[in-house]
């Protein structure tokens, strides 16, 4: 049987274009690419697409965001590529381990708690978030915010201070994670409908009343998401 293939999102059709040229040798590292706003211009796209895509390749190591200055063409050589990802991608392993064991204390432990003190306003806010993660998919965008608020939330519905203060603090490290990690699933294995899957599974939990059950779906979700880069970073040594 034929694998189906799903189609491509208009920010990996930018972002493999972009990357076709990097690799082509038309933009030499150090060179400075258009503005996002000419870029979507040039490519007839919206702002957002181009903005998701310079993640991706920002993610993948091709190009460096610079706050205030804009995006460069990063130092790449071709036949050392594999290893650059492996090495520079997102954190090195141990420290994607040591964010995850982190997430599973804190965040495993979370949608246990939630499902048991949640309230009425708790569950709007999931669902808010579930709405802006839903959207995000079908726009191409990553919803890296999205998958943030909705984590953020969990942790609100505990009505615990000591552990949303907790998440809180690393809440900007997660953030980043998040969005690396998404640019990589999402732009190599297509994996928004999933992703979307198991945080709804998470509500449901929530919603329901049901702790042991968040729990379990909370850690398969962390969990699955964590393997998933390790076997991409494995991948690319």
């Amino acid at each position: 049987m034929t694998k189906f293939t799903p189609p491509k999102k208009i920010y990996e059709e930018i972002a493999d274009l972009i990357k076709s040229q990097i690799e082509e040798g038309h933009w030499p590292p150090g060179h400075r690419l258009d503005s996002v706003e000419q870029l979507a211009k040039n490519y007839n796209v919206s702002r957002s697409a181009v903005r998701e895509a310079m993640s991706a390749l920002r993610a993948l190591g091709y190009v460096d965001i610079r706050q205030g200055e804009g995006t460069f063409v990063a130092q790449f050589d071709s036949l050392n590529f594999s290893a650059q990802v492996a090495n520079s991608l997102l954190m090195n392993e141990k420290q994607i381990r040591d964010m995850y064991e982190v997430r599973k204390v804190l965040e495993v432990g979370a949608a246990k708690l939630a499902a048991a003190h949640r309230t009425e306003e708790d569950l709007k806010e999931l669902e808010d978030a579930l709405q802006k993660m839903y959207e995000a998919d079908i726009q191409g965008q990553t919803g890296e915010e999205a998958d943030m608020a909705f984590h953020l939330a969990v942790a609100k519905a505990t009505q615990n201070e000591v552990l949303i203060h907790f998440m809180q603090s690393v809440s900007e490290i997660m953030r980043d994670v998040l969005r690396d990690t998404r640019n990589v699933l999402l732009y190599k294995e297509d994996k928004a409908a999933s992703l979307y899957k198991e945080h709804r599974r998470i509500y449901d939990a929530i919603r329901e009343r049901r702790p042991d059950l968040a729990h379990d779906e909370m850690f398969f979700h962390l969990t699955n998401v964590e393997k998933s880069l390790q076997h991409y970073m494995e991948f690319k040594k």
